[in-house]
């Protein structure tokens, strides 16, 4: 069950639309994944064609898209808040903590908070409604899976992918940036 709060009534539809997009664009991802084909996962995670971390994105993968149909989720409207004031404009925000404990680097930060709450800031959209999934995307994979804001730039992304399949795996982005591969 999908909730929204603190939005208005035409923000609303377009979060609707945008959720409707995210449920079809993560279950053709994860059927792509768990079909083997895998030219965009290469494209974002792995262009070494070693498949390196191959079984953690998967599984990432796989958590977003339970997530999104199983598991209640409440986006709320972070327009104004000292998270959007604090983040200059910031689109969608989850809690980070360190965690200190013994761990790889998957799980050096956990991601808290009151459920499954994600803030979004829509305007930062401009009414595009891929471009608020695939925030969404990349905000879940944070909460599911555990992933870090090592970098939003897509050049960036592909690079890593291609020299650093670990950053790659860990970076919310390349999250987003699959994902976008299918929708």
């Amino acid at each position: 069950m999908i909730q929204f709060e603190g939005f208005s009534i035409p923000e609303k539809q377009r979060l609707i639309a945008a959720v409707m997009l995210l449920k079809a664009g993560s279950a053709t991802a994860k059927a792509a994944l768990f079909s083997g084909d895998l030219t965009h996962f290469r494209t974002w995670f792995d262009g070494t064609g070693k498949n390196t971390h191959l079984m953690k994105v998967s599984s990432i993968v796989k958590e977003i898209d339970a997530a999104i149909n199983s598991r209640p989720i409440t986006f709320v409207n972070a327009t104004g808040n000292a998270i959007e004031q604090g983040s200059n404009g910031l689109c969608g925000y989850v809690w980070l903590m360190r965690n200190r404990g013994p761990g790889d680097k998957f799980s050096e930060s956990i991601h808290v908070g009151s459920g499954m709450r994600i803030l979004l800031v829509p305007r930062s959209h401009g009414g595009d409604v891929g471009n608020l999934a695939e925030t969404m995307y990349h905000e879940l994979s944070h909460k599911t899976g555990g992933t870090k804001d090592i970098t939003y730039d897509v050049n960036l992304c592909r690079h890593n992918a291609l020299n650093n399949p670990q950053q790659a795996a860990l970076n919310a982005e390349n999250y987003n940036r699959f994902f976008a591969e299918y929708i």
